[in-house]
């Protein structure tokens, strides 16, 4: 098997305890793996009843029992007690894996990093700011992941790959992340292969205008899915970043907004002052969503959806980047990697709400 693996994963390695958005803290649900859900449920002792007390089964899925605090088995120290005492053979494949992402296409695997890790996110801003590119190093050998699709029509596939270098080509040459010629291209790459008719190139769009986003779309995107009561415990400083949203804008979109819309721009202007490479790092953002998650596309033919949910998701990081850094003189990569972290490990949410 062809394995293509991203430049900073070969960087990476777990901070553990130092982490500042550690992903025991557990906003998700961590699941199980059949084999070791099983191996969980005959281990001997107190340590099986421990085991055994803290799983839970739904349907098919076997996960962690959600605590206060996180996962159950996350220490005081902030280490997994699972790992301290057998090691990590024994601890769930996806607390193996995270947090890299793994994805078989049949044909070939690609292999990156969720930035819904702190150091992984403090790894691209490192690549970011020193204008480093993200490059695939090529691989042969055997995966243990399965594959992750079940579309096979390797034309399309290399089609995706095409345009995704061409994308970035884009974005390296000046367009912007929000340019309008990617939404164009994606519409209409979306109906070459609804109406099965020749599929464009991006480079052949250009565009000066840009995606017009407003507090009522904001205000979409966060209350239909992303934000929840429940984030003041699960991730602490996104629930804040969202309350200070919700006290500054919340609200006023609706009764006036023009001027709501003025002020949340004066917001962001005041956070370029603060951060004068502020849009290459959007961009390359962009160009890293591309990176690992254009090829989603494979499975559902969704352009349209896809690209633009790349560009909500980097304006609503600009967006907590600029709240955050609001009441602070600077705001230094190890802030901005923790606020991309937090932000991550929920940003999915926002995908049922584009539309």
């Amino acid at each position: 098997m062809e394995i293509k693996r991203i430049s900073i994963l070969n960087e990476f390695k777990c901070i553990a305890k130092d982490c500042p958005a550690n992903c025991c803290r557990n906003i998700w649900d961590i699941p199980i793996d059949p084999d070791m859900y099983t191996k969980y449920h005959n281990e001997k002792g107190i340590w099986g009843l421990l085991l055994r007390c803290s799983t839970v089964k739904k349907q098919d899925m076997a996960t962690f029992r959600n605590t206060f605090r996180g996962c159950p088995f996350w220490g005081t120290d902030h280490l997994c007690n699972i790992q301290k005492k057998h090691g990590v053979s024994y601890m769930p494949m996806v607390c193996i894996q995270f947090p890299r992402q793994l994805y078989n296409l049949d044909y070939f695997c690609e292999e990156t990093l969720y930035l819904s890790c702190h150091e992984a996110a403090r790894l691209f801003l490192v690549s970011a700011a020193g204008d480093r590119p993200f490059e695939f190093t090529v691989t042969e050998g055997d995966v243990s992941y399965e594959v992750n699709t079940t579309n096979d029509e390797r034309e399309f596939l290399d089609y995706l790959l095409k345009s995704r270098d061409e994308l970035i080509q884009m974005l390296e040459s000046g367009s912007s992340y929000d340019s309008m010629s990617i939404l164009h291209y994606g519409q209409d790459a979306q109906n070459a292969c609804l109406f099965k008719t020749p599929r464009p190139s991006p480079q052949d769009y250009e565009s000066p205008e840009h995606y017009r986003i407003t507090c009522e779309k904001i205000d979409n995107w966060l209350f239909n899915g992303f934000y929840h009561p429940k984030l003041r415990t699960k991730s602490p400083l996104l629930y804040q970043l969202c309350r200070k949203y919700i006290r500054i804008f919340g609200g006023q979109g609706r009764k006036n907004p023009g001027a709501t819309d003025r002020k949340l721009a004066a917001l962001q202007e005041t956070l370029y002052g603060k951060m004068p490479d502020l849009e290459r790092i959007l961009n390359r953002y962009y160009e890293y969503y591309l990176l690992t998650d254009f090829l989603d596309i494979y499975e559902d033919y969704s352009f349209s959806k896809h690209l633009l949910f790349g560009i909500a998701k980097t304006h609503l990081l600009q967006l907590f980047i600029a709240l955050y850094a609001d009441d602070r003189e600077t705001i230094d990569h190890h802030e901005i990697a923790t606020v991309i972290a937090v932000f991550e490990q929920r940003a999915v949410q926002i995908f049922s709400s584009i539309s």
